[in-house]
């Protein structure tokens, strides 16, 4: 099985296509793909899905299982990705700057406010390359007045 990356809208037509909790997500796939449904040989050679919720936020999908690891002031933090949730030292937390700032001390050992997009690196299940958080998220397109002509706004 190969990993590929999706972006946020993709994952949602996905997701609305599954006919089930229990139906994967390359099944619902193959289908809008007007795909050959697999045999059932093909099928059980392949992984049962997770039941395990993703944290998604800001367009980024981070399945169960995702590592994470922060590096701040000479320390480096460890984490996962567990039920939707970051767990860092067995401390959960919604969001990468909750885990951040809930982990991260300062040198005078005082709890400090931290912008976990920009500290986080993420490692997703099936991936060998660690990536920055921040290199996830979805850029805004910025358009100009210049480059848009009234045909933009018509149906």
């Amino acid at each position: 099985m190969r990993t590929i990356e999706i972006d946020f809208d993709v994952h949602k037509v996905i997701e609305n296509e599954r006919r089930g909790f229990d139906e994967s997500p390359n099944d619902a796939l193959r289908r809008l793909l007007k795909l050959p449904e697999l045999t059932a040989s093909r099928k059980a050679s392949r992984p049962a899905p997770s039941n395990h919720r993703s944290w998604i936020d800001k367009g980024v999908v981070l399945p169960h299982g995702t590592e994470l690891r922060m590096e701040y002031r000479g320390h480096n933090y460890v984490g996962q990705i567990l039920n939707g949730e970051w767990v860092i030292d067995n401390k959960q937390f919604d969001s990468p700057s909750g885990a951040a700032s809930g982990v991260a001390i300062t040198k005078k050992g005082k709890q400090t406010k931290l912008d976990g997009w920009k500290y986080w690196y993420v490692r997703r299940p099936a991936e060998d390359n660690w990536i920055a958080l921040n290199n996830l998220r979805q850029k805004p397109v910025v358009l100009d007045a210049d480059s848009l002509n009234d045909e933009d706004f018509t149906n």
